[in-house]
C-alpha cells in the first residue's frame, strides 16, 4: 500500500473525529434515535450527510477499522463491505496501510 491509500485512510479518520464530536453532542439521546452524521469515506470533498441511529453508531465504533459511508463512495480495494441497507454502507479497512492508519488514528484509542 502506498501514499493513495494512506491518504484514504487519512481523509476517513478526519470524517470519524467529526462524527465522534456529534456523537458526543448527542449523549443523552436514546440509542434508538437518529444522528446525522459526515460521510466517513476517504474522498477528499465529500459533504454527504447519514443518518444512524445511536446504537448503530456505537456498534460501528467498536471496531477502529469500521467506517460509515454512502454506497457510491464504497472504495474496494481499500476496504471491504461488512453490512448495508437502505441509508449507508458499514465498511471495514483491509489489511495493511487502511487499517493500520484506522487503528492509529481512533480517537476512542
Amino acid at each position: 500500500m502506498g501514499f493513495r491509500e494512506e491518504r484514504i485512510a487519512k481523509n476517513e479518520a478526519v470524517a470519524r473525529g467529526i462524527n465522534e464530536q456529534i456523537d458526543q453532542t448527542r449523549e443523552s439521546l436514546p440509542d434508538s434515535s437518529f444522528m446525522h452524521i459526515a460521510c466517513e469515506c476517504g474522498y477528499e470533498r465529500c459533504d454527504e450527510v447519514i443518518a444512524v441511529m445511536k446504537d448503530e453508531y456505537e456498534r460501528v465504533r467498536n471496531d477502529p477499522r469500521q467506517f460509515c459511508v454512502v454506497r457510491e463512495h464504497v472504495i474496494q480495494d481499500v476496504e471491504a463491505v461488512v453490512e448495508e441497507n437502505d441509508r449507508f454502507v458499514l465498511v471495514a479497512k483491509r489489511e495493511g496501510t487502511p487499517a493500520e492508519v484506522a487503528t492509529r488514528t481512533d480517537p476512542r484509542g
